[in-house]
């Protein structure tokens, strides 16, 4: 398996911060991840927005500008996905009220994969994958498995939200939402960045059910334009200009 790719483009989006220079100001320390803002999908119609979670519109307004118009495989990487909305229909099912099919169907792992999909238009394949311990080791060696395929590129993504409260004595909980989305393509960087998987020194990440914020380090390269994010068990990826 090829361990070269190109990361073409990247955005990313986590409690208000969504510019990429917003991203190397918070890097400098002049902006926390602090606040309560929404993700801007402005872009979508009122009637399709109002079916969005929080984390689906997080999703999408990472994920829209890298698609722009393009009909690429997408990778939807994610430890709990939609926690909230899945906690809600347990909680109907305790209290004996019916459950919502539309609801149910939007709750299910992949229900975000499949709603980019169905409103930008994609016609490839959509993955989506539990990242469980490792989630940046899952989607990028997938990823990297699917470039040496002969998809000449996609769009991986991973998200996270906060877990209802019930969860929080079980595994570390998000203190906000996150969503973080990269454009990957086989062959040569060019005048993009390049990425390169790699067997790993010192530096093994936790557990994402012990360090949930896990998008940040991977957010942090992003926005130095560099450096080494360690996936576990002996992998890292190695961003560059």
């Amino acid at each position: 398996m090829p361990n070269h790719f190109t990361l073409s483009a990247w955005r990313a989006w986590a409690t208000g911060i969504g510019d990429q220079s917003d991203w190397v100001r918070w890097r400098r320390g002049e902006l926390s991840l602090a606040g309560d803002a929404l993700p801007d999908v402005s872009f979508l119609p009122a009637m399709q927005r109002r079916r969005l979670s929080a984390l689906a519109k997080a999703a999408f307004s990472t994920a829209q500008p890298l698609l722009a118009g393009r009909d690429m495989p997408l990778l939807c990487c994610s430890v709990h996905g939609e926690a909230q909305r899945t906690y809600s229909l347990l909680q109907d099912v305790v209290g004996g009220e019916p459950l919502s099919p539309t609801a149910f169907g939007l709750s299910v792992h992949n229900a975000i994969a499949g709603q980019l999909s169905i409103l930008c238009g994609i016609r490839s394949p959509a993955l989506a994958l539990a990242g469980g311990d490792l989630p940046l080791q899952a989607g990028f060696l997938e990823a990297a498995g699917m470039l040496a395929e002969g998809f000449p590129e996609l769009l991986l993504l991973f998200c996270e939200e906060p877990l209802p409260e019930l969860y929080r004595h079980s595994a570390q909980s998000p203190s906000f939402i996150c969503a973080t989305a990269l454009h990957l393509s086989a062959g040569c960087a060019g005048e993009a960045a390049s990425c390169e998987l790699a067997q790993a020194g010192a530096g093994e990440p936790e557990s994402a059910f012990e360090s949930a914020e896990y998008q940040l380090p991977l957010i942090a390269a992003l926005a130095d334009d560099g450096g080494r994010v360690p996936l576990g068990r002996g992998w890292e990826v190695r961003i560059g200009g």
